[in-house]
């Protein structure tokens, strides 16, 4: 296959695969935050109650203890925490956030869509032989490749071109 129909294969994985995983990514989110909402409304849940481990008991500093009520479902099992998982070196989720952070108002796309575009951007790249980013390399590449202060843009199709460009190099 000539360079032109890779490219090609690789837009249409881009366009088309991205949104059924979209569609999966938010109605996990969904069930998560309706999950974390379940239980920071379920009695003995709030922080407040007596249980060794909460910052609340007798005996507790409160320090380094949170409820489960008090993380955002955001960081907790978020676009953040999904591309920290992907990396799988140890990286803390918040890294990516603030990155995830700047780039989203650049982009028409939501942060879990975002994540779905850099994993599938990294996929790409690594079946065709460029091995040297992650995640989170690739992530920070997109936030320097996509311009502030311009109205938004696709960066589905950003991602696509930064990855043939890659590929070129």
């Amino acid at each position: 296959m000539n360079k032109g129909k890779k490219i090609a294969v690789g837009v249409a994985v881009l366009i088309a695969v991205p949104a059924l995983v979209a569609g999966v990514v938010l109605g996990v989110e969904n069930a998560a935050a309706h999950d974390t909402s379940t239980a920071a409304s379920t009695p003995g849940m709030s922080g407040t109650s007596n249980s060794p481990n909460s910052p609340n008991s007798p005996g507790s500093s409160g320090v380094g203890h949170s409820s489960p009520a008090a993380k955002p479902s955001a960081s907790a099992a978020g676009p953040a925490q999904k591309l920290a998982d992907l990396d799988g070196i140890g990286r803390p989720a918040d890294q990516y956030q603030q990155v995830l952070d700047a780039l989203a108002p650049r982009c028409t796309e939501d942060k879990p869509r975002l994540t779905v575009v850099v994993s599938s951007t990294l996929a790409h790249l690594k079946k065709n032989g460029v091995d040297d980013e992650d995640a989170f390399s690739l992530l920070q590449h997109l936030e320097q490749f996509v311009p502030a202060g311009n109205p938004r843009v696709n960066c589905a199709s950003a991602a696509t071109t930064y990855a043939t460009q890659r590929e070129g190099s």
